[in-house]
């Protein structure tokens, strides 16, 4: 995903977290459907994908300003790639619905966010948001 041109577009910070979990959700829901068809190459490369999302995320998370919200996510994150990553071995189509679940009630948490951002700047549409201090 390139931010730039996400950005040139007028989507939000936020807004970008949101449409990386919603590319997870999708990811770990065809990694569902290859489990259940025992295609291994397709859910690899679905579960490839979500994890690099998910490093992504992780990797722009702002620890040191972010203070519990930042290591929460953090924390989420982790135990995220290696529930993943026990799906994955174990091909269990269970742990990963469970994982669409958790980064469903996630990203509705961000949209929240936006939410009450937008509503808090309502004359400035073009603003971006203020600092958001759980990703970079």
């Amino acid at each position: 995903m390139n931010y730039a041109s996400e950005s040139a577009t007028g989507m939000s910070p936020i807004g970008l977290v949101i449409r990386l979990y919603e590319t997870i959700v999708g990811d770990l829901g065809r990694a569902v459907l290859a489990v259940r068809d025992g295609d291994v190459e397709r859910r690899s490369n679905q579960l490839q994908h979500a994890l690099l999302l998910i490093a992504h995320l992780q990797s722009a998370l702002d620890i040191d300003h972010g203070g519990d919200p930042a290591r929460q996510l953090d924390r989420f994150y982790s135990l995220a790639r290696s529930r993943i990553l026990e799906a994955q071995i174990r091909q269990s189509g269970k742990i990963l619905e469970e994982m669409i679940g958790e980064f469903l009630s996630i990203r509705d948490a961000w949209t929240e966010v936006e939410k009450q951002q937008a509503i808090a700047q309502p004359a400035n549409t073009n603003a971006s948001p203020a600092h958001v201090s759980c990703v970079a």
